[in-house]
Order: C-alpha cells, then sequence, then structure tokens
C-alpha cells in the first residue's frame, strides 16, 4: 500500500458474495487553475496587422482603380460621382489607419492600442506585469499616432494614384469641371461656363473631347466651347479640331455660327477665308462696328482674297475697326500679291485720324518697304506739335465670347507718335540712293530739333549713324516680333 501510495493511485474497495477485493487505479488530474498550464500558440499582433494592411491595399487599389475608371469614361450622375469620391477616399483612410496601426505596433510596441483601445496605465499595472510593458504605456502615443496617420495617407495616396494613373491631379484639373459640365439646371448655366473657361487653359488629353461633347450640346455652352477650342493652337495637330467646329459652323444656330467661324480662323484654317469676310462685310453694312475677332481671324489666316474687304474697313469702320484693319493688312507680308497692301496704306495715312495713323504706321513697320520711308517722313510733318507726342496707345481685342476675358493686345509697344515713326523707319532702314538722299537730311534736322523729344531726336540720332555706317540690323528681331503675339 505504501507502494501505492507514493504513485499517487487511487484504492478503492469492492465488497463482493465471495469477500474483499482491492481495485488500484490512476488518478483523475485535476484541473489547473487558470492562467497555469500550456498556452496556446497564436501569430503575434504585428503578424496579423502585417496580414491585413496587404489585404486592404490590395482592395484600395481595386477600389481605385474602378473609381477612377467610372469617373474618367462613363459619365456618372454628379450624386453617383460623389459617392464613389467617398468611396475612394474613405478607403484610403481606411488603409492609411491599418497601416498606422501596424507602425504604432512595430515602432511604439503598440503604445496607442494599449493606452486608448485596452486602457492600461500605470496606475493600474498588476504587479507582476511586465516593465516593458509598463514603459509602453508611458510614450505620448496621443502625437505619435496622428502623426504616423498623417504619414500614411500620404504614402497611401502616392501609391493609390500611382494605380490610378494620378486620378487625384486629373480630378483637380480636369474631372471637377466635366461634372459641372454633366448638370442640365439652367440655374448652374454660370457654373458651367466658368468650367469651359477653365478647361479651355488645360491640355490634359482628356479636354478636346469634352469640348467637342458640349459643341453637340448646342445652346450658349456649345457656342463657349467654340471659343474654348479657339484656344488650342499649340496643339502638336490643331487640325484635328476642324472637323467638328465645321459642323458646329454649319448647325443653323447664328451665334454658335459665329463663334465657330471666329475659332477655325484663330486656329488659321484658310478654308474658313470666306465665311469670314461674309460676316465682316455684314457687320460693315449694318453700322461700320465690325467684330475686331473677325479681323483678328483674317489677319490669322492670311489670305489675298481678304485685302479687298480689310480694305474697306479700313476706310469705313469704326475707329477700333480700321486699326485692326491695318495690323490684319500687314500679316499679309509674305503671301504672293501680299505687297499691294503698302501702296493701300500709303494711300489711307495721311486722311486717318490719329489713332488709325499709329496703326498705319506701326503696320508699315511690320511690310518694312523702304519706299514707306518718305509716306512716314510726310507724315510726321503734317502732325501738330500736340500730334506727335500724343501717345499711340494697343489695340486689345477680347476673344471670349462675352468680351470679358482671353485678351490679345496688338499694335505694341506704346510710343508717342513721332518716335513710332522713326521707329517704323528703322525697320525698313533706307539703302538706296534716291531714298537715302531725302532721309538722311530729314533725320539730321530731326537730330537738331530744338522742339522734338529726346526720345526722338536720340531715335533720329540713331537712326542716321546706321544708316551711314552701314550697320546690319536684319538680325536682330523687330518691334513687331517682340510684342506681337507669338513674338
Amino acid at each position: 500500500m505504501a507502494a501505492l501510495a507514493t504513485k499517487k493511485s487511487t484504492v478503492r474497495a469492492r465488497t463482493g458474495a465471495m469477500g474483499y477485493g482491492i481495485v488500484v487505479s490512476d488518478p483523475v488530474p485535476d484541473a489547473p487553475p487558470p492562467g497555469v498550464g500550456p498556452r496556446r500558440r497564436t501569430s503575434p499582433l504585428w503578424a496579423k496587422l502585417w496580414a491585413l494592411v496587404v489585404t486592404t491595399n490590395l482592395a484600395g487599389f481595386l477600389v481605385a482603380i474602378w473609381t477612377a475608371r467610372i469617373i474618367r469614361h462613363q459619365e456618372p450622375s454628379p450624386t453617383t460621382e460623389q459617392a464613389l469620391l467617398a468611396l475612394y477616399y474613405g478607403t484610403m483612410l481606411l488603409v492609411a489607419v491599418i497601416e498606422a496601426f501596424l507602425v504604432d505596433e512595430i515602432v511604439f510596441r503598440g503604445a496607442f492600442r494599449k493606452t486608448h483601445l485596452q486602457g492600461r496605465t500605470p496606475r493600474y499595472a498588476r504587479n507582476d506585469e511586465d516593465v516593458e510593458e509598463i514603459a509602453t504605456t508611458l510614450q505620448r502615443s496621443t502625437v505619435s499616432f496622428p502623426f504616423t496617420v498623417l504619414l500614411c495617407l500620404g504614402l497611401s495616396y502616392l501609391v493609390f494614384n500611382l494605380a490610378n494613373r494620378d486620378f487625384d491631379t486629373y480630378y483637380r484639373r480636369v474631372g471637377k469641371y466635366a461634372s459641372v459640365l454633366r448638370t442640365t439646371d439652367p440655374e448652374r448655366l454660370e457654373a458651367r461656363l466658368d468650367a469651359i473657361a477653365e478647361l479651355s487653359i488645360r491640355r490634359e488629353p482628356e479636354v478636346v473631347p469634352l469640348l467637342v461633347r458640349q459643341l453637340e450640346r448646342g445652346g450658349t455652352e456649345a457656342a463657349w466651347a467654340a471659343w474654348a477650342l479657339g484656344r488650342f493652337g499649340d496643339l502638336p495637330r490643331p487640325s484635328q479640331l476642324f472637323p467638328p467646329l465645321v459642323a458646329a459652323a454649319r448647325k443653323g444656330d447664328p451665334v454658335l455660327h459665329r463663334e465657330a467661324v471666329i475659332a477655325l480662323g484663330r486656329l488659321q484654317h484658310r478654308a474658313i477665308a470666306p465665311e469670314l469676310q461674309r460676316l465682316v462685310r455684314e457687320d460693315l453694312d449694318r453700322d461700320g462696328r465690325v467684330d475686331l475677332r473677325l479681323l483678328y481671324g483674317l489677319g490669322a489666316v492670311q489670305v489675298t482674297s481678304s485685302i479687298p474687304v480689310l480694305t474697306e474697313v479700313l476706310h469705313r469702320g469704326d475707329e477700333p475697326s480700321q486699326r485692326v484693319a491695318a495690323w490684319a493688312l500687314a500679316q499679309h507680308r509674305d503671301q504672293r500679291g501680299g505687297r499691294q497692301v503698302v501702296d493701300i496704306l500709303h494711300e489711307r495715312i495721311l486722311s486717318a485720324t490719329l489713332p488709325v495713323r499709329c496703326a498705319i504706321v506701326h503696320a508699315l513697320g511690320i511690310l518694312a518697304d523702304e519706299r514707306s520711308n518718305l509716306v512716314l517722313m510726310e507724315a510726321y510733318d503734317r502732325a501738330t506739335p500736340e500730334e506727335r507726342v500724343e501717345m499711340c496707345e494697343h489695340q486689345r481685342i477680347a476673344m471670349r465670347p462675352d468680351g470679358k476675358a482671353d485678351e490679345i493686345v496688338i499694335l505694341m509697344p506704346r510710343d508717342i507718335f513721332g518716335f513710332k515713326i522713326i521707329q517704323s523707319m528703322a525697320q525698313m532702314r533706307a539703302t538706296t540712293p534716291e531714298i537715302r538722299a531725302k532721309v538722311e537730311p530729314w533725320l539730321e534736322a530731326r537730330r537738331t530739333d530744338p522742339t522734338a523729344t529726346p526720345a526722338i531726336r536720340e531715335a533720329a540720332r540713331s537712326l542716321l549713324e546706321g544708316i551711314r555706317s552701314g550697320r546690319d540690323d536684319s538680325r536682330l528681331r523687330s518691334a513687331a516680333e517682340v510684342f506681337e503675339p507669338g513674338g
């Protein structure tokens, strides 16, 4: 029995008809107390968070690509678009928070989780708790964790945009305006026009198709879209804009027709010149106030068939129209037969008002015909002393349909009339003996003229010196090339 006792066996007695017997059995082990015994093997928390980060990032990539594709290509309704954006940015924030928990677990030993989610503080720590666990709760997790979330949010932003081809930049520059253009509420017309104005200065590949769809829409939006497309002359292949603009010009809407024709002229579509000329004559016959944008278009397309109508405007139009017509005539200098405009300007300069004379002087400087020296000297001599010091202003042409923006400035730079004449003479430098015999004495007189301004006297002296020394200024850019659009 002692041996049995040392083995901690249990002895039970059984009685029966034949007598007594002893049965020895193994002891039944008692259940261990709580916290005692082998622990189940589980993965560390950081490993679980790592797996969760990988899973949420993969899901986030899918959401980012899917939402970007729908908003870019399927034109959802405004309500659907807002829901998609909420899903997109909500997923981005969720991924950032989970990543921040992983960083908190690895770098700060879970300080934020233990102090703010589990409520552990040194005050309520157990005596047998690990010293490192207590130290973890002392870290300033209220500062480190939000900062970590922001860092992870920035990282998620970059990664998401890498996956969806920079969707956020697209939406900021194009998408939000495309969303406005999908509205049909008449009260939001101004917002739609503002969106078209913003898109007119964007060059993302999605912009042109978006504006072409507005052409098909009709109404005021279509007219503004035509104007916006006219600003895309800097495309590698602007001819791609010709078919939709020509189609818009044929729709029968007078406002859209005019804006489409002006846009085609601005894009230098030479086939539109007859229609530009017709619209100019209509304005001229109505009240003499020609749309300056039409004249600018004729100067841009540069076909010699426009010279007669521009000449009519130079004589019959209102003052701004005459000034722009003089500039437009000078743009034909490189066309076959374009030099005839020199004589047209010579005939008009002496009888025109001073602002128109300023424009003609500028145009003659662009044409740079040596014969113009004589006409310019006569224009100076006929001008009164007051007119010689009158400022020749530049001319602004507002190209937007409402006339409030997209200004093109011509007839630059601003100078007094007398100085501008000598400046134009410098562009055409007298070289033949017959011309020099008249120009040099005249310049000498201006150089020593006590009534002339110092600027005029100095300009005359410099030009006279250049003529006599045979100085070659041909390689220098002219004032027109410096100050005109595209110069």
